[in-house]
């Protein structure tokens, strides 16, 4: 573990750490309380937002309104945070 800190360290990857765990949080924001209770931000990698959906009816209503959603999750981060957002059915979100 150790090893992997300072890996993290060396890259200045800790900065994009703190970042991406911030952003992560504008999604409960923007989101309306039914589409939450059913969906879970999991990670921004390659400026790829993953979310994480209850069921793959839910990933695939979401997807219809994708770039509205990266549209207003960018403006509320006040940059382009964000590319894409890709939704994946893990059946695993608290509801």
């Amino acid at each position: 573990m150790p090893e992997q800190v300072g890996k993290i360290f060396q890259k200045g990857d800790f900065a994009w750490v703190i970042k991406s765990c911030s952003l992560l949080g504008i999604w409960e924001k923007i989101i309306d309380e039914r589409a939450r209770k059913h969906t879970e931000p999991v990670c921004i990698r390659n400026r790829v937002l993953h979310v994480s959906t209850t069921t793959s009816t839910w990933a695939y209503e979401l997807s219809f309104l994708k770039s509205q959603i990266v549209s207003k999750f960018n403006e509320y981060a006040g940059e382009e945070a964000i590319l894409d957002i890709r939704f994946k059915s893990s059946g695993g979100v608290n509801g």
